[in-house]
């Protein structure tokens, strides 16, 4: 009934004992889709540890609908299969280890 494919790659690079670097990235031929993810973590010690990320998602354009161009306007001649951004994010987080 379905014939979906999804294609992942996840590769990981570790500088030093403290800083690692990841990426992964995936396609799904479900909805078109790309994501994109990547991940710095760097540790300070064993309970302590300092995120930043970044995550990024495309889409084919004429599965968005219509309004290819975001305008608000449909443009139904104008329909096209190159990926267009749906969503960004930036983000940060620390860990932290308390002790007692």
């Amino acid at each position: 009934m379905f014939n979906v494919k999804i294609v992942r790659a996840q590769s990981t690079y570790q500088f030093t004992d403290r800083l690692l670097l990841r990426n992964i990235t995936e396609f799904s031929t479900f909805d078109d889709t790309v994501d994109l993810n990547l991940l710095v973590t760097y540790r300070v010690n064993v309970g302590t540890v300092f995120y930043g990320g970044y995550d990024d998602h495309y889409q084919q354009a004429d599965r968005l609908g219509n309004d290819v161009d975001g305008d608000g306007i449909d443009d139904p001649f104008l329909l096209t299969q190159d990926f267009r951004r749906t969503n960004r994010a930036v983000f940060m987080k620390v860990q932290y280890l308390f002790r007692y």
